[in-house]
């Protein structure tokens, strides 16, 4: 990857985290004002899951487009796709694993998702702007 890859995926990197840190002061004051039966039992796991999945999308996507264009499209799309396949897997495992968890985590995931994608959509924007 070139020096100019690896600034981009610094500079990522750094946002996620402070946006991570955020989100985590966030989900803690929902946490604490919300009733327990709104909660997830696996409150922890969210945004580290979703901090990790998001930073090795990112990592995949930047050696695909220091190699090419078509690599990005190719590596976009597979990653994509690896992802909803996982992201399924992991709501259908849990809640049927879990079924008096279910809701509070699938409505948890969901939120967490939609936020992860809004900073990661916002990045690839910029980016494909330059």
């Amino acid at each position: 990857m070139s020096t100019t890859s690896w600034s981009r995926l610094k500079t990522f990197t750094r946002k996620l985290t402070i946006y991570s840190l955020v989100l985590l002061a966030a989900y803690a004051l929902f946490i604490l004002l919300l009733p327990g039966r709104f909660v997830s039992d696996v409150y922890f796991a969210f945004i580290p899951f979703f901090y990790l999945v998001t930073l090795l999308t990112k990592l995949i996507l930047a050696r695909q487009q220091a190699r090419s264009s078509q690599a990005f499209a190719n590596g976009f799309i597979l990653t994509t796709i690896i992802r909803f396949m996982l992201y399924v897997a992991v709501l259908l495992i849990y809640s049927f694993s879990f079924p008096d968890d279910a809701i509070p985590f699938i409505i948890t995931f969901f939120v967490f998702y939609f936020m992860y994608s809004m900073i990661e959509v916002s990045h690839l924007y910029h980016n494909l702007k330059k």
